[in-house]
């Protein structure tokens, strides 16, 4: 597992993290406060990750996929 601390700046950017994130084949959530929602759905990040500092939680044992470096710095 994984975790980084990120802030979308506009929902565009919300957009494009959920689109990527639901091309992966492992659980991505999205966290903030004592909040937490899977982070392949739209409704779900953008109702709790609008504009704010959120923990994203990666449920993958190693760090070795590409599109985790995409993911990233879209939301940096």
């Amino acid at each position: 597992m994984d975790r980084k601390i990120i802030t979308f700046q506009n929902t565009q950017q919300i957009i494009q993290f959920v689109n990527l994130v639901s091309k992966l084949d492992f659980d991505v959530d999205v966290k903030y406060g004592s909040r937490i929602v899977d982070a392949k759905s739209i409704l779900g990040v953008l109702s709790l990750a609008s504009y704010k500092t959120v923990e994203v939680i990666f449920h993958t044992i190693a760090y070795c996929n590409p599109q985790l470096d995409k993911l990233l710095a879209i939301a940096s």
